[in-house]
């Protein structure tokens, strides 16, 4: 949902782009974690690591998909970073 206009200061939308990427990160990271635990419990060796590393990706890189196609509306229409002022 792209909003009309964002009159929040740079820090804050800084802020907002990390927050978002850091939870794309742990949105891959901690499935696998998960898994590893799994196999420690159950003395399998790599599979349930394997299966949380390729779903976590697969969530991240949709995720980041979807921040990348927002980030384009908002520069398109001219709601982006004026970084050139």
């Amino acid at each position: 949902m792209i909003h009309a206009e964002d009159d929040r200061s740079p820090t804050a939308k800084a802020l907002s782009k990390v927050s978002h990427i850091t939870s794309i990160s742990l949105m891959m990271v901690i499935p696998a974690i998960i898994g590893y635990l799994i196999d420690q419990r159950l003395g399998t060796l790599i599979l349930f690591t394997a299966l949380g590393l390729a779903a976590g990706m697969a969530a991240a890189i949709w995720q980041l998909v979807q921040f990348v196609a927002i980030e384009d509306r908002r520069a398109d229409s001219g709601q982006g970073d004026d970084s050139s002022e």
